[in-house]
């Protein structure tokens, strides 16, 4: 299957048993192409919080209260798009693969939307994960590119990723950085 989820989370700290999560953004890679995106603010009936991850985010607490969906209405919202963009998931419920850079703290916090949802994430999405920062600190073992360590902004910077600065740290425009990232990285591969 070449057609994958590319999806960043930001949230209200680090840890996902305790932290909330605040934001979801996903954009569809087909075999290296950009499609479809979705991005959903959520506000989770209390909110724990740390001001360190917020100063990183800039999601303002006043308009989350006002525009941040339930984790039900967040879950059946993102749900719906992967109907409309996977159709063997839809005919078959076939899992979707995620994608994302540091993928594994991603996941942490999809689980913990999909539980305050009552859903099952396991129902949903593949155990098997696809992680740019792995595949960028492989590249750098194989000595086919030479990237001072694997996070984000060196690694959009060394593939020339331009992403607006007002919309890093946002969950949809860091999910299109990582589709992006993750077509050139199959490029130097192929």
């Amino acid at each position: 299957m070449s057609k994958l989820l590319v999806i960043d989370t930001e949230t209200g700290g680090l840890d996902p048993l305790r932290d909330s999560i605040l934001s979801i953004g996903a954009v569809v890679w087909d075999d290296g192409r950009l499609g479809d995106s979705f991005e959903v603010y959520v506000l989770e009936p209390t909110l724990q919080i740390d001001n360190k991850a917020m100063e990183v985010n800039r999601i303002s607490l006043p308009w989350l209260y006002q525009h941040g969906l339930t984790p039900v209405d967040a879950v059946n919202q993102f749900v719906d798009f992967i109907g409309r963009n996977f159709k063997r998931y839809q005919d078959t419920r076939d899992k979707i693969p995620i994608v994302g850079h540091n993928v594994n703290f991603d996941v942490g916090f999809l689980k913990r939307l999909f539980s305050l949802a009552g859903q099952d994430y396991d129902e949903v999405f593949s155990h098997r994960v696809l992680d740019t920062a792995g595949i960028l600190r492989f590249l750098n073992l194989a000595r086919k590119i030479s990237i001072p360590g694997a996070g984000s902004t060196a690694a959009f910077d060394y593939f020339h990723i331009d992403i607006n600065s007002s919309e890093r740290h946002t969950a949809l425009a860091d999910a299109r950085a990582t589709g992006q990232l993750l077509t050139k990285l199959v490029a130097l591969i192929k």
